[in-house]
């Protein structure tokens, strides 16, 4: 395999994996609003919806770890050419933007309505709480969502 096709196939990887975290997010957030219209009707199937998101935080971990290794790769490749290209470095503290805003707000606010929801559903009078979890996970969501496309448009056009 030549070095160019290892660097292309390293690029298709890094696009997929990006767009498997933006596309997760997209769907979370799809989810999360019909979790919010159920939570209206029948409490019991809000949390059921919200208990079956869990399993797309894989598909978020296997689609940076795609994005992670590509991009090793191909900065192996071209000897670090682009970690020199102010549009990179933004790219590359966006992602890091990402992760630490999933992980130490997004999951933890998504963790909190998993223990409230119960709660809520055996009696307790919590919707205050569920409901500002609603507007923190809203703002998270569209958050996460605009910082994906600012990365998209800073790798598609390159600017310096």
């Amino acid at each position: 395999m030549t070095t160019e096709t290892i660097y292309h196939t390293a690029l298709v990887t890094h696009i997929t994996g990006l767009t498997m975290m933006a596309g997760t997010t997209l769907m979370d957030y799809v989810i999360f609003k019909q979790v919010w219209k159920q939570y209206a009707i029948d409490k019991m199937r809000s949390l059921a919806i919200s208990e079956a998101m869990v399993k797309l935080q894989i598909v978020f971990g296997t689609g940076f770890l795609f994005l992670l290794i590509s991009g090793i790769t191909m900065m192996y490749l071209t000897h670090g050419v682009f970690g020199e290209q102010t549009w990179f470095r933004i790219k590359f503290g966006l992602i890091l933007v990402i992760m630490i805003n999933g992980l130490a707000f997004g999951r933890r606010q998504g963790v909190k309505l998993r223990k409230l929801l119960p709660e809520e559903i055996s009696g307790g009078n919590l919707s205050n709480q569920i409901l500002k979890i609603k507007d923190n996970l809203n703002l998270f969501h569209i958050s996460q969502l605009a910082i994906f496309i600012t990365i998209f448009v800073l790798s598609v056009f390159k600017f310096n």
